[in-house]
């Protein structure tokens, strides 16, 4: 069954969504590792399945930033300076330190397992992936497990923050996890990361304040256009997000492979969408302020409109709540992004052993599924059934369409969230910038 949201953390639930992209206000293509970017360029895979560390030439290790995409994964170098830890060993006595967003892991599942392995648990939380990099790169504190966004793999392994697995201590990752998951294309053969939770981003709305036939047409994207909903209308405040569903609005198939005129074409219609539209960029919109009726239609994560009931005002009826995302939508031409977020381990984790432990553990069907029914934010476990988390009361039915299903990731018009390189991520921002001056 769902967990109320707000238990225990009024309000602040989905903090882990408010800022898991940079905006230009927050932070320019993670400036964090900016030093690490300039020092050592960026390495595109050429070709899949690369192995063995990498090397200047002197026998010394060279960090690169590898960038996978779904048609051209990468295998994650492991370093000479940084290998796996070896099999067999015992678990650490603990503390086991999780550094995680705030409210994005719910406490009773990691103290189960505290009082499973009889050890403490402790967890510390960051605002967002910049402030994460900044502690993690000046040892500023110590962790075992961390909480990486898909995205920045790359940037995180070049910088050598995370320890390689050891597989030996995971048998719930190829047991139970998505195939497609247990092999990522931005990690291939999960040399670093087992997968945490999956989503889509798509459309919310109120069926008393948008009419439904106005959202599930060919060009789902459209709405946000249509000036019937003038005043009541918003998208996340987050320049990927926002212009990625705008390029797929424009026709574009993959935003990530975008060219300069196809970016700068998304700015100016959601120039235009703010000038006819009054269009407004928040966060916390589709989860918080649809349900207060604040907004009629809201760009939506799955995750933030699974939660939606429970942020309802008391009387009021959250039947209302409605969610679409475009490629699923029948006879849709658009697509919508896709994505999941990770489990890592920090190199240099005074408990390693514990860290593994602890990332199979939320890989067991219960535990992630108890997790899923507080975070909101669905595991790609294999033996859930999709249709089952509406039977069994973990989703309530009229937002069934929230659920991520793992053939939605192979979806003709499915866009999978990948890494931009830096010099596409600045176009993104400049444009953005543009959008957001008016």
């Amino acid at each position: 069954m769902v967990y109320h949201p707000r238990d225990p953390f009024l309000g602040s639930r989905l903090s882990r969504r408010q800022f898991l992209h940079r905006s230009v206000g927050t932070a320019v293509a993670l400036p964090s590792l900016g030093a690490i970017l300039a020092a050592c360029g960026r390495r595109e895979a050429t070709a899949p399945g690369q192995t063995g560390p990498v090397t200047d030439g002197n026998g010394l290790d060279t960090p690169g930033v590898l960038v996978g995409t779904p048609s051209n994964p990468v295998e994650q170098p492991i370093f000479d300076d940084n290998p796996p830890i070896a099999s067999g060993l015992e678990p650490e006595a603990g503390p086991l330190r999780i550094y995680n967003w705030a409210d994005y892991l719910w406490p009773r599942v990691y103290k189960r397992f505290g009082e499973e392995f009889g050890v403490e648990v402790e967890l510390t939380t960051f605002y967002n992936m910049e402030e994460a990099f900044r502690k993690l790169q000046t040892g500023e504190l110590q962790v075992d497990v961390f909480f990486p966004t898909s995205e920045n793999i790359g940037k995180i392994v070049a910088g050598k923050l995370l320890q390689p697995l050891n597989h030996d201590y995971l048998p719930n990752l190829q047991a139970n996890v998505w195939p497609s998951l247990a092999d990522p294309f931005y990690d291939k053969g999960s040399r670093y990361t087992v997968p945490y939770t999956v989503y889509q981003t798509g459309i919310g709305w109120r069926t008393d304040m948008v009419d439904s036939a106005d959202v599930e047409t060919s060009n789902p994207w459209d709405v946000f256009w249509n000036t019937k909903y003038q005043g009541i209308t918003g998208m996340y405040d987050d320049f990927e997000e926002t212009l990625a569903a705008t390029m797929a609005r424009n026709g574009v198939a993959d935003p990530f492979t975008a060219g300069e005129t196809e970016i700068s074409a998304a700015a100016d219609a959601l120039v235009e969408a703010v000038n006819a539209m009054n269009l407004r960029f928040t966060i916390d919109g589709a989860y918080a302020k649809l349900p207060e009726g604040r907004f009629g239609l809201h760009h939506a994560w799955s995750g933030d409109m699974v939660a939606t009931p429970y942020y309802f005002p008391q009387g009021d009826d959250p039947e209302v709540a409605r969610y679409a995302w475009p490629p699923a939508v029948a006879g849709s031409t658009v697509g919508g992004l896709i994505g999941n977020d990770c489990l890592a381990i920090i190199r240099g984790a005074q408990s390693p052993v514990l860290a593994h432990l602890f990332l199979n553990f939320m890989l067991e069907e219960k535990n992630a599924l108890d997790n899923f029914g507080w975070v909101g934010y669905q595991p790609p476990q294999a033996g859930l059934d999709p249709d089952g988390l509406v039977a069994d009361g973990w989703v309530a039915g009229w937002l069934s369409s929230a659920i991520v299903r793992q053939e939605d990731f192979d979806r003709p018009m499915a866009i999978i969230l990948r890494e931009l390189t830096p010099e596409v991520e600045l176009l993104w921002l400049d444009a953005w910038s543009r959008v957001q001056s008016g």
